[in-house]
């Protein structure tokens, strides 16, 4: 089912912008600081704006903040703040909660409290672009569950003109074909549901999803892949 009630508990430059964008996406937020110029600047972004001491429990009773499917924690730089606002939740039974962490020691903290998904927005940034200048022809790199990532790639000469169904990438690559965005005339369009006999044009761009190691290892698979006849 998916997640409709958000709690984002942090409104700095990161929690800001979560707010922004899941209200922007038709979710309820509950967007709250203890800072009442950053609740003022989020009131118009929010379902609700508060200002509130989310180290108080208490408090988050009384925002209703158990209701919620998910709560996004992103406290500033004191380490001790967002570990009790992370205990407090998980306390009150939030199906889901993630939590910016300050450093990978806190991350694993935060993990042995019980929260679902920690995150380190500069360590993970680095590690995107990293992937992505180090993988050739890589456009962009999204990396998912352990093991597993996203990649977008310039379509490889050897599938210029081939089917979906010729290539069978699922089974031949070990890869699954998410998306392809085409570009005719200087626009861009994007197919979110490849059929079978959609056909690889020279300018396509390939998104992809697979374990890292088969994304490392395309495109030598691709060069020994058999051409259709």
């Amino acid at each position: 089912m998916p997640m409709k009630r958000f709690a984002v508990i942090g409104l700095g430059h990161f929690g800001s912008h979560v707010a922004r964008t899941l209200f922007r996406a038709g979710k309820e937020v509950i967007a709250i600081d203890s800072d009442e110029e950053k609740v003022q600047d989020m009131a118009e972004h929010a379902t609700q704006a508060v200002v509130a001491d989310a180290t108080d429990r208490p408090t988050l009773e009384s925002l209703a903040i158990a209701e919620v499917d998910a709560v996004i924690i992103s406290l500033g730089e004191r380490m001790d703040v967002i570990t009790l606002a992370a205990l407090h939740v998980k306390k009150l039974g939030v199906p889901f909660i993630a939590v910016k962490a300050l450093s990978e020691d806190h991350g694993q903290i935060l993990t042995a409290l019980g929260v679902h998904e920690v995150i380190h927005p500069e360590k993970d940034m680095a590690c995107r672009l990293a992937n992505r200048l180090s993988r050739t022809d890589v456009v962009d790199f999204l990396p998912l569950l352990p093991g597993y990532s996203i990649i977008e790639i310039r379509a490889p000469r050897e599938f210029v003109g081939r089917t979906l169904r010729d290539l069978a990438l699922r089974n031949t690559l070990n890869v699954q074909l998410v998306a392809i965005q085409h570009e005719e005339g200087g626009e861009k369009r994007i197919n979110i549901i490849p059929h079978a006999d959609d056909r690889i044009m020279e300018s396509d761009l390939l998104i992809l999803l697979g374990e890292n190691r088969d994304l490392d290892r395309i495109r030598d698979i691709m060069k020994n892949a058999p051409r259709g006849g």
